[in-house]
């Protein structure tokens, strides 16, 4: 198997429904470690220059 490292050419971050109703359901984890992950995900794609799609049960809000 070969590593490649992740690029804007093969892979993207999708984050499907982080809002703060949504998360709420989640009882897993706690909610503040929750939003702290996703916070995190959202950084590295930053630094890594990841696209990043974003989904949300509200659009028209």
């Amino acid at each position: 198997m070969t590593y490649e490292k992740f690029s804007a050419d093969n892979a993207a971050l999708l984050l499907i429904d982080h809002q703060v109703g949504t998360m709420g359901w989640v009882k897993s984890i706690p909610f503040e470690e929750l939003k702290r992950n996703a916070l995190m995900l959202a950084k590295a794609a930053s630094i890594l220059k990841l696209p990043v799609v974003l989904t949300s049960s509200m659009e028209g809000v």
